[in-house]
């Protein structure tokens, strides 16, 4: 019986755990933005978790290049959805990652060290991007978009209900 009680306590505490990493879920501190990272002279080894929105994913020999776009994040660290960004860097992982999988649009957020600057061009505009050696990464699942109300679409009937029409056009109380 206790054995039974212990199995169930397991299961169902094992269900209030995330899945988030914890370098992902907490900050570290001081955890600098991007503006201040390129306004430093040598932002080398600093660790930082950013996150945003994947841009481009290229995969080398080695190793993974994704340039993302900074946005503020959320709770757990999920990037904010919105209009608002904090610029771009480059974030570098360790291995093969498939660009099907980490497509353009996706929320993700990559804990790391900053490595150095690269500069590259956005369209015709030189840019100065930092390049993370990414430790940890999540990829933030897709939200599915609901298309039917939750509530319902027609209006009110009043006390009634639908009478005097009756259980045909809606629920009655007595027939016709």
């Amino acid at each position: 019986m206790k054995t039974l009680l212990f199995v169930m306590l397991v299961v169902v505490l094992s269900g209030c755990a995330s899945q988030v990493p914890l370098t992902i879920r907490k900050p570290p501190q001081p955890n600098p933005m991007i503006a201040d990272v390129l306004a430093q002279a040598d932002p080398q080894k600093q660790p930082v978790r950013w996150g945003g929105t994947i841009l481009s994913v290229v995969n080398h020999p080695n190793d993974t290049e994704i340039e993302i776009l900074a946005k503020k994040l959320g709770r757990y660290g999920k990037p904010v959805d919105g209009d608002d960004t904090q610029g771009r860097f480059l974030a570098r992982v360790n291995g093969f990652l498939d660009p099907a999988i980490y497509a353009h649009g996706r929320l993700l957020t990559v804990y790391g060290t900053i490595d150095s600057m690269i500069n590259r061009n956005v369209g015709e505009k030189p840019y100065r991007y930092p390049l993370l050696n990414v430790q940890s990464q999540y990829l933030w699942p897709r939200e599915l978009e609901n298309d039917y109300p939750g509530y319902y679409p027609y209006g009110y009937y009043g006390p009634y209900g639908f009478y005097p029409y009756g259980y045909r056009f809606g629920f009655g109380y007595r027939r016709w």
